[in-house]
């Protein structure tokens, strides 16, 4: 089962989804799912956790099959593939996320302005186009949202490594 990272959260849920299918996985980690999509098509991989946006594209063209998706719900640009949740898994419920960050020391007046800019431009109709073929949603958030969801999915990830006894190469 390829991933595009070791210790990635595509990596841990393929993880936790053979733990709970009962069934073994060979991981097999990527730089990215790039490198990793021509495998899958031409069969030399079984199979790859990786992000929704990555896929898409080969999904809609007949190359490749998603199974499943982690969301809470069917994806709006595959809703023909459901979820891990309505095939029984919902212990596998994982939104892929991308935050903005700032440096420690960053004052609160700062943290709200940049906070203020992005979700103005999060808004704006030729962002939201650019972003739609990643099969990418733009929900904003607050600060404390943020924050909230960042420590949520930490703790998430750190019951996954201590259920795979995943350690990382130094």
């Amino acid at each position: 089962m390829g991933n595009p990272a070791a210790g990635s959260m595509p990596h841990l849920l393929a993880g936790r989804l053979a733990i709970l299918g009962g069934f073994q996985i060979t991981n097999v980690p990527f730089a990215g799912s790039g490198p990793a999509i021509p495998q899958v098509m031409g069969g030399q991989l079984a199979g790859m956790s990786s992000p929704l946006g990555d896929w898409v594209q080969h999904h809609k063209g007949g190359k490749i099959r998603i199974l499943a998706t982690s969301g809470p719900d069917r994806a709006v640009f595959t809703p023909d593939v459901p979820t891990y949740r309505e095939q029984g898994f919902g212990e596998l419920l994982v939104r892929e996320w991308f935050g903005f960050f700032a440096p420690a020391g960053a004052s609160e007046a700062v943290k709200q302005n940049l906070n203020a800019a992005l979700r103005l431009a999060m808004g704006q109709q030729d962002i939201r186009d650019f972003v739609t073929p990643l099969a990418a949603n733009l929900e904003a958030s607050t600060n404390a949202e943020h924050a909230r969801r960042l420590a949520d999915d930490s703790e998430m990830a750190r019951r996954l490594v201590a259920a795979l006894c995943f350690k990382a190469d130094s």
